[in-house]
């Protein structure tokens, strides 16, 4: 099974702000993941709509990647919980945006609860 344009794009995007943020050297997987990009047109937007969520998530949650909860309170934890939870139904959003343009893949739609999620074709 090939991987869905959708998931492709939002791996890319993640790709990209590890590079920029990291010191891993990944630039053969980067254009791995572009060569695949390069066959749908206009998906660039969709790319940098996700590029920006995957973003602001990775802010949200840098200091707990970096074991610094004790610090930040449980409170802050919890804030930054919604809005990484609220980030992620945008992300999924988009990436069912593609899905849709594209016709390849599975969207995915919210059920009962803001963390369950059931793979649904697009018709």
């Amino acid at each position: 099974m090939e991987t869905p344009i959708s998931e492709v794009a939002d791996r890319f995007s993640i790709l990209r702000l590890k590079s920029e943020r990291t010191s891993l050297d990944i630039k053969d997987e980067i254009a791995i993941y572009l060569t695949a990009l390069d066959r749908y047109h206009d998906i660039g937007k969709y790319v940098n709509k996700l590029y920006e969520i995957n973003g602001k998530i990775w802010d949200l949650e840098a200091d707990l990647r970096k074991g610094k909860e004790s610090k930040l309170g449980l409170e802050e934890i919890g804030r930054r919980a919604i809005a990484i939870r609220d980030l992620n139904n945008v992300r999924v959003g988009i990436k069912n945006e593609i899905v849709a343009e594209y016709s390849q893949g599975f969207a995915e739609k919210k059920i009962n609860h803001a963390s369950e999620t059931v793979a649904c074709p697009i018709r």
